[in-house]
C-alpha cells in the first residue's frame, strides 16, 4: 500500500537472515508516476501482502544465461 493504493511489486530477491528475518527486494512504482525503484522490505509488515504466488522453486545456483565473458584486460606489456 502506497499513496492510497495497492502497488504491484515483482520480487527480485529474497533474503533469509540467520536470526529468522526475511526480507524481499522488489521493483515498485510507489507513487504511480512510472518511476520504478528497487527497495528492500522486511516481511511481514503492515501494508504488504502477497498478490500472487508462483509454483516454481527459487533458484539457488548461478544463471549461466546471465553470465558475461571475462573482461578484456587489454594488451600485456612484457
Amino acid at each position: 500500500m502506497s499513496a492510497g493504493g495497492w502497488r504491484y511489486a515483482p520480487v527480485r530477491a529474497r533474503q533469509n537472515w540467520p536470526d529468522g528475518t526475511i526480507c524481499y527486494q522488489v521493483e515498485v512504482d510507489l507513487l504511480g508516476d512510472r518511476r520504478v525503484r528497487i527497495l528492500t522490505y522486511e516481511w511481514p509488515q503492515p501494508g504488504l501482502r502477497v498478490a500472487r504466488r508462483i509454483a516454481s522453486e527459487p533458484t539457488r545456483g548461478v544463471d549461466e544465461t546471465r553470465q558475461g565473458d571475462m573482461p578484456h584486460r587489454g594488451p600485456t606489456h612484457g
